[in-house]
């Protein structure tokens, strides 16, 4: 009787034990994502629905604030670091994906890097909004876009901005093509210049940005190449080559700013917004004169197209390089008849 009372005894206990482990062994296989508190679960829910991701707060037409920043700040604040990692690794959702891996650049936490890495195998297409602009992109350059979007508010270290960039020059942009926009984030450091003057030697307009950031005199004919081709093929100044006058402006491409800014002006539809840096980077008869029939209204375009900026524009970009740096003093008279008058 005892030795029988010992066998149940024993079977209840290893019964027991079995079924404490496999609570245990239920309750580890629960993903992060799984414990998510209700306000945490509501956000992600609601990307869930989401057939876009915002880049910007104001999307459609009318400008109103998209809710998935709402969204985003609910997430934010109710899901942990781990979460939000797996949540941007492993959700069927990718625009809830998209947020995760922005919230993680916003708290510049140090899974981001790795989140990226596993995006950029990714190539299914995911879509995007910025503005009333609504258009398809890969998920790894979704990802990228999101990155190079909120490049100027993040508080990544140099380290980490270091790692991400490389991954994205390295890692993305030498098998899929160089994205102008995201080059023009890039800083200089060395290790890219290689191939950045490989690239620049192939004629490929797009790396401009990033090579002018490295200011190398020997770079002024290859600049000057692609400049000119860029010229010929469009008739007309582009992004890149703008960036890249923008981030150097010397003296051996006024050729080009002279070029393309005086054929804009003859022209109706153009925004004088693009070319105003390239008329203040470079002080010269012709540019002073450019921006005296602008303020003048001599050549007042905008009446007949209102996509042409018009004096006010002019002003007011005039008015803004002022605060940080005095006038040219060729650009002085146009400082003392027009700004002064207006404030």
């Amino acid at each position: 009787m005892d030795k029988m009372f010992l066998k149940q005894s024993a079977c209840i206990i290893a019964t027991l034990i079995m079924l404490i482990l496999l609570g245990c062994s239920c309750s580890c296989c629960k993903s992060q994502s799984d414990r998510l508190d209700d306000s945490a679960t509501m956000a992600l829910d609601s990307f869930r629905q989401c057939r876009y991701i915002a880049l910007t707060k104001g999307v459609g037409m009318s400008g109103r604030r998209s809710e998935q920043y709402d969204y985003a700040n609910q997430l934010s604040r109710h899901a942990t670091v781990e979460q939000l990692a797996e949540i941007a690794n492993t959700d069927t959702s990718r625009i809830s994906r998209l947020w995760a891996f922005r919230i993680l650049l916003k708290k510049a936490d140090k899974q981001v890097l790795d989140v990226l890495k596993q995006a950029l195998n990714d190539t299914m297409p995911v879509q995007l909004m910025s503005g009333c602009e609504r258009y398809n992109e890969p998920y790894n350059q979704a990802t990228i876009s999101v990155y190079s979007y909120d490049h100027e508010e993040l508080k990544l270290s140099e380290q980490q901005l270091y790692s991400i960039d490389s991954l994205i020059f390295f890692g993305y942009m030498k098998k899929y093509g160089f994205d102008n926009v995201v080059l023009v984030n890039l800083k200089a450091h060395p290790i890219y210049y290689p191939t950045v003057a490989k690239e620049a030697d192939k004629g490929n307009e797009a790396i401009l940005p990033l090579l002018a950031k490295y200011q190398n005199l020997n770079d002024r004919q290859r600049i000057n190449k692609l400049l000119k081709a860029s010229l010929k093929e469009n008739g007309e100044m582009t992004y890149s080559c703008r960036e890249a006058i923008r981030t150097w402006s010397d003296p051996a491409f006024e050729w080009y700013a002279k070029a393309v800014c005086q054929t804009a002006v003859k022209k109706q539809g153009y925004y004088i917004d693009d070319y105003l840096p390239l008329l203040w980077a470079y002080p010269a008869t012709w540019s002073y004169q450019i921006l005296e029939d602008i303020l003048s209204e001599k050549k007042d375009l905008a009446s007949d197209n209102e996509f042409t900026c018009n004096k006010e524009q002019t002003l007011d970009f005039l008015a803004e390089q002022v605060r940080t740096q005095p006038p040219h003093p060729l650009f002085r008279p146009l400082y003392d008849k027009y700004l002064m008058k207006k404030d």
